[in-house]
């Protein structure tokens, strides 16, 4: 997206992205009722936790993987969300929101350091060039990764052990992703 490095960390992180979870939470009084709009719904966020990984580590451009990154992670809220785990959906989308918008600000500096830059070949280097910012990227990357022992991993770890717990036709489906 073209626009300044806090606008895109405001619509990605809390605005937009979220709000399409919160819109699904809005809706949970129907979600009850239709087991088969469910099971189309774990099928989708399942799909999308496997498209946005795998874009995310193929493409070369950073602002590019920090998105795919976020189609991945708002995947698995939506698989949490069809397998009716909204308290452990809200816990993790606070934690997403608060790491990606920190990550989509530390983005922003590392492409303004590279003269405007956003592929990934060109950049190099950066812990020697911007070292607290890079050891901040790192610490905030291994939250949103789950990394043992951090908020993240807690998260993560609430949502996917009620997704893997889930007795449901799709349970195996849902492994594979």
């Amino acid at each position: 997206m073209e626009a300044p490095t806090p606008a895109s960390a405001l619509i990605h992180s809390s605005t937009l992205v979220v709000m399409g979870i919160f819109l699904i939470f809005k809706f949970t009084p129907i979600l009850y009722t239709s087991p088969a709009v469910l099971s189309f719904m774990a099928v989708i966020g399942s799909m999308s936790v496997l498209y946005g990984s795998v874009y995310a580590n193929i493409t070369g451009d950073l602002k590019k993987a920090v998105a795919y990154s976020t189609i991945s992670q708002i995947g698995y809220l939506f698989t949490g969300c069809a397998l009716l785990l909204f308290k452990q959906v809200f816990l993790y989308l606070i934690v997403h929101a608060i790491c990606k918008a920190l990550l989509f600000i530390y983005v922003g500096y590392i492409v303004h350091m590279f003269g405007g830059t956003t592929s990934l070949r060109k950049m190099g280097g950066i812990y020697y060039i911007i070292p607290d910012v890079a050891i901040n990227m790192f610490i905030v990357c291994l939250i949103l990764m789950g990394a043992p022992y951090t908020v993240g991993y807690f998260a993560k770890e609430l949502l996917l052990y009620g997704i893997f717990n889930y007795c449901g036709s799709f349970r195996y489906i849902i492994y594979f992703c």
